[in-house]
């Protein structure tokens, strides 16, 4: 089969493992960067969608071809053509391993905090405000000390914590002056910067790993440093994991768990989580997971 997937940064890990992964099993896999993708709809040809795609500036564009299923692995700085080119393949009835909606929702972490706890999920204590919200009142309503996180950040980015209420009412006005839509959450210290990350695909979670900063660092994402470890789960986090996903929308994604004196609390649930950490620790082959779980999307749309 010819699979696409849609990823700025083909060489890294998780894209060359995806690629091997297609390849072992006979299939095609083109990788592209949405941000290089033009959309056309054509009026003399209604319910007919085009896509070009330029691999240099300066070069002339070419008309992509018929793919019979699609990967996104596509960054924060790509949410918006990526979500639009996941939209266009899913007019086309082609399979997509996490459709736009869900990607939509896991990017956007309130919106995705919001429905969790709809859903009766635990999270932790988190609010929203407005920019003309005095920030000395949002602050109030969080427990000191405090994590401020971004709405679009990745990989630990944009994930503050403040020791003192002062100094998160001072981070939280630098981000409100900055006009970048921020969150406030409770700080987890019981936790001891750790937290375990599940890897689900479809409805099974596949592997499983507890995260921990390294040298006081409060972030355990990868990027940060951390450092990880096999763990198993108990009945009630692994549900949690698999309902999180459910809930978003997503065929794949990386569930990020706490455990709090009051039980597990779903901190995010990642749309294109990583694979390099999870794999060397779990030894499993969860590129080649996700490559057979693709497959029978595939023919179960055939069917």
């Amino acid at each position: 089969m010819k699979l696409l997937m849609l990823c700025r940064e083909p060489r890294l890990y998780s894209c060359q493992r995806l690629l091997e992964a297609a390849t072992t099993c006979g299939h095609t896999l083109d990788i592209i960067d949405p941000n290089r993708c033009l959309l056309k709809l054509d009026q003399s040809q209604p319910g007919q969608f085009k896509i070009y795609y330029q691999v240099r500036f300066d070069q002339a564009p070419y008309l992509l071809p018929h793919y019979d299923a699609v990967i996104p692995r596509f960054g924060s700085t790509s949410t918006a053509m990526g979500c639009a080119l996941l939209r266009h393949f899913e007019a086309l009835k082609v399979p997509c391993l996490n459709g736009s909606q869900a990607f939509l929702n896991a990017r956007d972490k309130w919106h995705s905090l919001m429905l969790l706890q709809q859903q009766n999920i635990a999270v932790p204590a988190s609010a929203l405000c407005g920019n003309e919200f005095d920030a000395k009142y949002a602050v109030d309503q969080i427990r000191s000390p405090t994590i401020l996180k971004t709405l679009s950040g990745s990989q630990g980015i944009g994930v503050m914590l403040a020791e003192k209420r002062q100094s998160a009412v001072s981070i939280l006005e630098t981000l409100k002056q900055a006009n970048i839509a921020s969150l406030l959450q409770d700080f987890i210290g019981e936790a001891n910067g750790s937290d375990i990350r599940c890897f689900v695909v479809g409805d099974k979670i596949v592997a499983s790993m507890q995260r921990s900063g390294q040298n006081g660092e409060f972030r355990a994402n990868a990027h940060r440093g951390g450092q990880a470890q096999l763990i198993p789960l108990s009945a009630e986090e692994k549900a949690i994991a698999l309902k999180a996903a459910q809930i978003l929308g997503l065929e794949v994604a990386g569930v990020d768990i706490i455990r709090s004196n009051h039980g597990p609390l779903i901190l995010e649930v990642n749309a294109s989580p990583g694979l390099e950490l999870i794999e060397k620790t779990s030894k499993i082959d969860i590129a080649l997971q996700m490559i057979i779980y693709l497959e029978k999307l595939i023919r179960s749309d055939l069917t």
